[in-house]
Order: structure tokens, then sequence, then C-alpha cells
């Protein structure tokens, strides 16, 4: 990732629902992280509450993903990454696996800001770095796509938010973690993920 302070990053509120919907019928659960780490308020049945408007610090976000895995393990941070895009709207030149995947770094960009400003305007096509990317490398002559996902995001929610895109549109797509390189569970700069569909 590049020099750009976390501290200064925002996330989107809109992202904050995929953690709730990760827990279902637990979102207490779910509540009682977010509201602890500072993330929206506290609704009287004791279900934070939040702006999907609003720009929250990405700290305390990286934080709830962290207390998520240590206290749920990460088959639940798994689950927060498959929620990702079951409500998300596609543009319309996201038509198959390679435009979905690819759409990830885009997408991921727009919902992170740099004080308060998107990290990705679709008007202008620039892109703010800093918060590092989703890659996508298409591998010639086979249905096969590398995703090096170097992001401050854990890799169970990677891993499976890049199942969930190459699911919606290829159906019997799987990803698996590629064990020959770096992975950031074991302190490396990124995990490579490896996309196969027949």
């Amino acid at each position: 990732m590049d020099n750009v302070r976390l501290e200064n990053v925002q996330v989107l509120g809109a992202n904050l629902s995929n953690v709730l919907n990760a827990f279902g019928s637990f979102q207490l659960l779910a509540s009682r992280i977010m509201l602890e780490e500072g993330l929206g308020a506290e609704s009287k049945e004791g279900v934070v509450q939040f702006d999907k408007d609003r720009w929250y610090p990405v700290t305390r976000w990286l934080a709830t993903f962290e207390r998520i895995g240590r206290e749920y393990g990460e088959s639940m941070l798994g689950q927060v990454g498959l929620a990702v895009p079951k409500n998300a709207i596609f543009p319309p030149f996201v038509t198959d696996i390679d435009s979905a995947l690819k759409s990830v770094d885009i997408a991921y960009h727009m919902n992170h800001a740099l004080e308060g400003r998107p990290m990705f305007s679709p008007a202008t096509g620039t892109m703010t770095e800093g918060i590092g990317h989703y890659g996508y490398s298409r591998v010639p002559g086979k249905k096969q796509i590398i995703c090096e996902c170097n992001n401050p995001y854990p890799c169970p929610f990677d891993l499976h938010l890049l199942q969930a895109m190459a699911q919606r549109f290829e159906v019997t797509a799987t990803v698996a973690h590629d064990t020959t390189k770096p992975c950031r569970k074991q302190g490396g700069p990124s995990c490579t993920y490896i996309v196969k569909w027949v």
C-alpha cells in the first residue's frame, strides 16, 4: 500500500450494513462491536444505526473486522465478504466475470474517501492512491483470473468477496488462496487469489 495515513481515510456508511447482513438474526452481536468501536449510534432496540451516506473512520471499521475475526472467527469475516455484492448495483459495463472482478477495485475506491473526498471519481475516472488495490489479471487461454490484493482488509474477507463477485456471473467459480505467494495473515504485503471456473 501507499504511504497515505489510514487515520485520514474514511469508509462510506452503506458498507456498515454488510456486517449486520453477515450476522443475520444475531445483529445485536455485530451492533455491540460496532458501537464499542465508535461506529454509528445505538437504537432503543440496541441495534447500531448509521447514515449510509456519511463517511466513517476506516481505522474504526478495520478495528471492527479485527474484533469479529478474534471473537467469532475467520468464517464470520468470510460471511461479511460474501454479503458485500449481494445487494450491490452493478454499472452497465459489468456483464461477465472479467468486468465484475475488474470493477471491484473501482468500487473499493468509490467506497473510501481521503479526508472526505471519494478516492475514485466516476465523472473524471481519477483514482486517488493510498489504500491499496484489488488486482485483476486474466490468464491467457484459460478460464482463470489472478487477483492480488494489497489492501488493509483481512484475507478471509477478500477471498469471499471475490468468490461472491465471481459466482454472480459464473456459478461454478471457485477462489483459492495462492499458497506459493505471501499472505497478509503471515505478515506479507498482499494476498493472491486464483479464480477458476468451468
